[in-house]
């Protein structure tokens, strides 16, 4: 099993809560890149590295009231808004490519993606471009997509092993 580090921790609680604001995970999202490509030290590799693990695993355990799936899939979101259209390694389950954007909604695109130019945010575009996604489709798509996928067939099973095999702890 993965346990979260301290610098995961402060990453997700600090720029991932949209509670108050939006501003701090756009903020997030439009910087990952140059943090990755300017990531001397590694840090920031270590935590797309733990999100990938936590995906793959299962082994972040969900807030009280929701469950592992739901947890699973808003890591995914959070993936894509940060690290880009590539699912992250070893995801048993990962969101078909042409679902994001479509079918499939993340929160950066619901705070920074709009059909006017003017009232998206300053990042939006080259955050689209990346994505092979255009402002008016996501835009259009956000009032009947999802943020997540309904739990498959088999998930339960897939804890089970995972569990089995100390990936994840016991819940």
């Amino acid at each position: 099993m993965i346990p979260r580090t301290k610098a995961f921790s402060r990453y997700i609680g600090t720029w991932f809560d949209t509670t108050d604001s939006a501003d701090m995970y756009i903020e997030a999202c439009e910087r990952a890149p140059k943090r990755l490509a300017e990531d001397a030290d590694g840090s920031f590799h270590a935590i797309r590295d733990e999100f990938a693990a936590h995906i793959r695993d299962s082994s972040n355990p969900p807030l009280r009231g929701s469950t592992q799936w739901v947890t699973d899939e808003w890591y995914r979101s959070i993936w894509y808004d940060v690290f880009g259209p590539e699912a992250p390694p070893g995801d048993p389950y990962p969101v078909p490519a042409e679902d994001w954007g479509s079918t499939r909604v993340t929160t950066y695109m619901i705070y920074a993606v709009n059909d006017e130019e003017e009232a998206m945010s300053d990042g939006a575009p080259e955050w689209l471009a990346a994505r092979g996604l255009v402002a008016e489709d996501v835009y259009d798509a956000i009032s009947s997509a999802t943020l997540r996928r309904p739990e498959p067939d088999g998930y339960a099973g897939h804890l089970r092993r995972l569990t089995e095999a100390g990936l994840r702890e016991e819940r």
